[in-house]
């Protein structure tokens, strides 16, 4: 199997024209709306992440705008960005984990299913964790034309999430995209860093695809 080679692109004007010289070469491409990629017919080893700046529609790039949620045990951290701007974010701290074995309240019963009064106090801190995070993204999600949300939860807090009676979000929402990325922890550098992956698009291509790809964006830097 042939290496992979991933090029970042952050200016729009190139990646308009790297869209229509593929377009023009292949004359098709397939877009996975799930991964916000298009990949192309006669090249399949070749795709484009699209940045989360752009929706891509009747093969147009549109300007939108867009949520990150990051949630980990006893932290979130929550941006909406209009284009490439973070317009508004948020912060989430909860009383959810147990002290002396570093592990929260959530996980915890899963394993030994007591309730004692100090799980009690973390279970309704995990509560209102979720709570204030469902009230943030619904409220953003009313003002404004949110497009995309990128999201990291971990499986076992998901049903914390999505199966609440004040859920802003359904997991099968279409505008939801799983963030291909580990993220250690919901705080507002990793916020930052994720949402500058989100706004770059991803040149991915086969080491075989190396020269036609050179090439074609030194065409493009030299237009």
């Amino acid at each position: 199997m042939a290496e992979q080679s991933i090029l970042k692109i952050y200016d729009d004007e190139q990646l308009e024209q790297l869209l229509k010289n593929l377009n023009r070469q292949y004359g098709n491409s397939e877009y996975d709306n799930s991964k916000h990629q298009l990949s192309f017919f006669e090249k399949q080893s070749i795709s484009i992440r699209l940045p989360f700046s752009f929706t891509y529609l009747n093969h147009t790039l549109n300007s939108s705008n867009f949520l990150i949620i990051l949630i980990h045990s006893g932290a979130a951290a929550l941006a909406y960005s209009e284009e490439v701007q973070i317009v508004e974010h948020k912060m989430v701290k909860a009383y959810m984990v147990r002290q002396k074995q570093g592990k929260s309240q959530i996980k915890h019963l899963k394993t030994k299913g007591k309730s004692k009064a100090g799980s009690r106090v973390r279970l309704a801190g995990t509560d209102h964790f979720f709570e204030e995070i469902n009230e943030k993204i619904a409220e953003w999600d009313e003002y404004f034309e949110i497009d995309k949300i990128a999201i990291s939860c971990n499986k076992t807090l998901q049903p914390y999430f999505f199966n609440r009676p004040d859920a802003a979000l359904n997991k099968d929402d279409d505008r939801l995209f799983k963030i291909p990325k580990h993220i250690q922890e919901a705080n507002y550098d990793n916020l930052t860093s994720i949402h500058n992956y989100l706004i770059s698009a991803e040149l991915k291509f086969d080491d075989s695809n190396k020269e036609f790809i050179t090439n074609l964006i030194s065409e493009i830097d030299n237009e």
